[in-house]
């Protein structure tokens, strides 16, 4: 599907919504200094929990990035217990992200076990199949 870029021609972009889609990207991935920096630079208010929503959100999103998804799972559930239920969409993806890991560790029981006890129950919904799919292959390799 090709987009007709003219059809943006006229649009006008508030400068504020601007700066806070940056400021939300930064708090998202845990910049805390460049947050802070951008805050004083554009003269823009500091939310009220933001410093506390980052240094909460830092290690979830470093275990993360590790590999270890039932380590931010685990922290996620003590900080904020109805996140995962209300966000299915992100605890699968943390349950999936630990599945491809056991894979690649080639924990192959493990992961097999883990899959049939964790991941099954996401088959009966159309927008996990593809997801689900993509664990499939990842078993193959």
């Amino acid at each position: 599907m090709d987009v007709d870029l003219r059809q943006y021609d006229n649009l006008t972009i508030n400068d504020n919504d601007v700066r806070n889609i940056v400021l939300s990207y930064l708090m998202h991935n845990c910049f805390k200094e460049t947050a802070e920096t951008f805050i004083s630079c554009t003269g823009m208010k500091q939310p009220a929990d933001y410093p506390v929503d980052i240094d909460k959100r830092k290690p979830i999103y470093n275990f993360a990035l590790e590999g270890n998804a039932l380590k931010a799972i685990e922290l996620t559930n003590q900080l904020a217990p109805e996140l995962l239920q209300e966000n299915k969409d992100l605890h699968f993806d943390l349950l999936s992200l630990h599945f491809v890991e056991l894979v690649r560790k080639r924990k192959c029981t493990e992961a097999l076990v883990f899959a049939q006890n964790e991941l099954t129950s996401f088959g009966k919904q159309d927008r996990y199949v593809e997801k689900l799919e993509f664990c499939r292959i990842a078993w193959h390799f």
